[in-house]
């Protein structure tokens, strides 16, 4: 449950300060050894893909695909 709640906070200040700060979203992300992302690793779509209900719901409120995914798949139990 905790572990929830720091998510769902993470996930709320990245879209508190992520947005509306006159930056732009990075088109061309990349992963940590500088090679080019556009793809979620697979475990976290499966994850997402079986979301309850409740988390679904839960997660409504993300403002990009990867914050949805990200919510959906890491959240296991809604408070």
């Amino acid at each position: 449950m905790k572990r929830a709640l720091a998510i769902a906070a993470v996930l709320g200040s990245l879209s508190v300060f992520g947005s509306g700060c006159g930056r732009a979203n990075d088109p061309t992300p990349t992963k940590l050894d500088g090679s080019s992302s556009q793809n979620f690793e697979p475990d976290d779509i499966d994850r997402a893909n079986n979301a309850s209900d409740d988390v679904i719901a839960y997660c409504s409120g993300a403002v990009s695909e990867a914050q949805r995914i990200g919510c959906e798949s890491h959240v296991t139990q809604v408070p």
